[in-house]
């Protein structure tokens, strides 16, 4: 047996490892990321009500650059 045939069989064996508990720590993950979520939303919603006037709004979303037509004037 060649040696770079037993590196791909060790590859091979990892990566199909890998294929197999990535999904199991993906959906062990999302518990966790929507108590993330409620904690943040709490949070900000104590700052907002704390600081009030002090806190600027939260910045509008971009909006995607459309290039003007010859006919359009800016």
């Amino acid at each position: 047996m060649q040696p770079a045939e037993v590196m791909w069989g060790l590859l091979m064996v990892v990566m199909g490892a890998v294929w197999l508990f990535v999904p199991f720590a993906i959906f062990s993950c999302r518990s966790l990321l929507a108590r993330l979520l409620a904690e943040q939303q709490r949070t900000n919603a104590l700052l907002t009500h704390i600081g009030g006037r002090r806190i600027p709004p939260p910045e509008p979303e971009p909006v995607p650059w459309v290039p003007l037509r010859d006919d359009e004037m800016p």
